[in-house]
C-alpha cells in the first residue's frame, strides 16, 4: 500500500475517494413523470396512487453518476467519444510544484471540497394500482462514494503532495468536521400507499416503503478537528486531532488472498415515507370500476409531495474495525519512506504515532453505517394537455458519525408527455453552487437521460458524468383491450373545474 501523503489517518482516506475513476444523481427522466411506475418510489412512495400506469413491470435501470468541486478535466483536454477508445489514457500536463504530471486541473476557488460517486442498478421489480391502494416490489444494487466538506489545504495535500509549497509552515486549525464515506448494500422493498382522503377538488395520499439491506463493504472516517503543520515535504507535526473511523472491506487486512470469504458484511434495515396532495381539476367521485384495467386517471391542476427517503441503516460485524483519535498529536518524519505492506500494518502504525501502542486506537468491531438520507420535495404542475413543468427539492443530511453523505439539488423540470413518449429538460442546481442542464427521452418502456449534457459537447469542463437508462413494461389505467364496454360505464359525471 502507498504511504500516505500527509497526515496519515485522513489524507489515505482522501487520496481513496479523490482517486477514484469516472467509470442523475436522482435519475429525474425515470421518477418523475406519470408513467415512472416503480421508479417513483425513489422519490416518494405515495406517488404510486398518482400513476397513469395500474401495473408497471420494471426490468432494468442503472445510473452512473460522478460530480467533484475539486479536480476537473479542461473542456479543451476531452471528448466524451474517447473514453469508449480501447487503451484510452487522459491527458496529462505538468504542476508547478513538483516533477509529477496530472491528469487534472483544480478548481481556482474557495469551496470546502465535496465529492459525490454513485452506481446504482435498479433490479426487477413490479407495481400494482388497486383502487385506493398501491403495492410495489423493488429489488437493486447501491455503490456511494462521498466526500463532504474536506478543507481545501487537505484535498490539495492529498492530490499534489507534501510538496506543495505555498501550503507548507502554516498552522491550519480546521474546526469544522469534515467526512468521507463509502457503502456498497442490495436492497429489497416492499412499498404501499393509500388514499387517505378525497372530497371535492382535494386529495391526499400517503405511502411507505419499507427495505431490507444487506451491506457489502462500508469505510467511514469523521475529522471533528485537526491542527497540523507541514514543515517540508518529508514531515508533519499534528498539534492535535480528533477523529473517528471504521471500515468493512472486502479483502484479506493482514495482505494475504487478496478477498476474505465472506461476501455479505451485515445487515440492516431502511425506508421511505412520503404524503402527496393533489388538486384536481374535476370534483372528485369514486371510481366503481368492475377490471383493473378500467380503472380511471384523475387529472390534476397541481401535485405537492413530501417525503423522507433512505433512512435506516446496515450493521457492519464481519470484517468490521473502528478507530478512533481522540484528542492526540503526533509528529512524522520521514513521511515520505512510508510504505505499507498491509491495511492492519497501517492501522497499528498510525496508532502508535499517535497513542504510542499499536492497538490504543482500536474501539470495537461492529458499527452502523447510516444510507444518504434526504428530504424529498415535489411539485407537479399539470400546464396544459401534455405539458408539465415539475419542481424538486432533495435536501441530504446525515443521521451519524458513520454515514454516505447525499448533496442537494434543485431541478425545475418542463417536460412534454404521453403514453408513448416523453421528453423532459431538467434545470438543476447541484450542491448550491454548480447549475447544470440535462436531457432525457422516454420511448414507449425505454428511457435514456443525463443530468449533465454538457458533457456530451464539450460545453464546459468536466468535473462528473451523469447517465442513466430505464426499461420496463406498463399496462394505462381506462385502456382496456380488446373488450366491449356494456351500458354506460365511460360517461363521465363528473363536473369540469372552474381552474381548467
Amino acid at each position: 500500500m502507498k504511504h500516505s501523503r500527509t497526515s496519515i489517518l485522513v489524507i489515505s482516506f482522501l487520496c481513496f475517494t479523490f482517486h477514484l475513476p469516472a467509470h442523475g444523481q436522482e435519475m429525474l427522466g425515470t421518477t418523475l413523470g406519470n408513467f415512472s411506475g416503480v421508479n417513483g418510489t425513489q422519490l416518494n412512495p405515495s406517488s404510486m396512487l398518482s400513476s397513469k400506469l395500474y401495473v408497471d413491470i420494471h426490468l432494468l435501470s442503472a445510473d452512473v453518476f460522478l460530480q467533484s468541486n475539486f479536480l476537473y478535466i479542461d473542456k479543451k483536454d476531452y471528448r466524451i467519444s474517447n473514453f469508449f477508445k480501447a487503451g484510452y489514457e487522459l491527458p496529462v500536463h505538468p504542476e508547478q510544484y513538483g516533477t509529477e504530471l496530472r491528469n487534472f486541473y483544480i478548481f481556482p476557488n474557495n469551496y470546502r471540497r465535496d465529492a459525490y460517486i454513485q452506481l446504482r442498478i435498479n433490479g426487477p421489480g413490479a407495481m400494482l394500482v388497486y383502487g385506493k391502494h398501491a403495492f410495489a416490489l423493488s429489488t437493486g444494487i447501491r455503490s456511494v462514494v462521498s466526500a463532504k466538506g474536506m478543507p481545501i489545504e487537505i484535498a490539495n495535500f492529498s492530490y499534489l503532495g507534501l510538496n506543495y509549497l505555498p501550503q507548507q509552515n502554516i498552522n491550519y486549525k480546521d474546526n469544522r468536521s469534515f467526512r468521507v464515506g463509502e457503502m456498497t448494500w442490495a436492497e429489497i422493498g416492499l412499498s404501499y400507499a393509500y388514499q387517505v382522503y378525497a372530497r371535492g377538488f382535494d386529495k391526499i395520499t400517503a405511502g411507505i416503503t419499507l427495505k431490507r439491506l444487506f451491506g457489502y463493504s462500508a469505510l467511514y472516517l469523521k475529522v471533528k478537528s485537526v491542527d497540523y503543520i507541514v514543515p517540508s515535504d518529508t514531515s508533519i507535526s499534528v498539534h492535535n486531532m480528533n477523529a473517528q473511523m471504521g471500515y468493512s472491506l472486502p479483502f484479506d487486512y493482514d495482505g494475504g488472498s487478496g478477498w476474505n470469504n465472506s461476501f455479505n458484511k451485515g445487515g440492516g434495515f431502511g425506508g421511505d415515507i412520503g404524503i402527496t396532495y393533489t388538486r384536481l381539476t374535476r370534483l372528485y367521485s369514486p371510481d366503481y370500476f368492475t377490471s383493473l384495467c378500467s380503472q380511471q386517471n384523475d387529472d390534476y391542476l397541481y401535485r405537492l409531495g413530501i417525503a423522507l427517503i433512505d433512512v435506516g441503516a446496515i450493521r457492519f460485524h464481519t470484517g468490521a474495525e473502528t478507530y478512533s483519535i481522540d484528542n492526540r498529536s503526533s509528529y512524522w518524519d520521514d513521511v515520505d519512506r512510508f510504505h505499507f505492506r498491509n491495511f492492519h500494518q497501517l492501522m497499528d502504525t498510525i496508532s502508535y504515532r499517535f497513542y504510542g501502542n499499536s492497538t490504543e486506537s482500536y474501539r470495537g468491531n461492529n458499527f452502523l453505517m447510516w444510507l444518504p438520507a434526504a428530504l424529498s420535495v415535489q411539485f407537479d404542475y399539470h400546464y396544459f394537455r401534455n405539458w408539465y413543468v415539475n419542481a424538486l427539492l432533495i435536501y441530504g443530511f446525515d443521521l451519524g458519525p458513520a454515514s454516505v453523505s447525499r448533496p442537494a439539488e434543485i431541478a425545475v423540470t418542463p417536460r412534454y408527455e404521453t403514453h408513448g413518449f416523453e421528453a423532459e429538460l431538467p434545470l438543476s442546481l447541484y450542491d448550491w453552487q454548480q447549475p447544470r442542464i440535462g436531457l432525457a427521452l422516454r420511448f414507449y418502456y425505454v428511457t435514456i437521460g443525463t443530468e449533465k449534457l454538457g458533457q456530451f459537447f464539450n460545453i464546459s469542463n468536466l468535473s462528473g458524468m451523469d447517465f442513466y437508462f430505464s426499461i420496463h413494461y406498463g399496462f394505462e389505467k381506462g385502456s382496456c383491450r380488446n373488450t366491449r364496454q356494456k351500458g354506460c360505464a365511460d360517461i363521465d359525471y363528473r363536473i369540469k373545474s372552474v381552474y381548467r
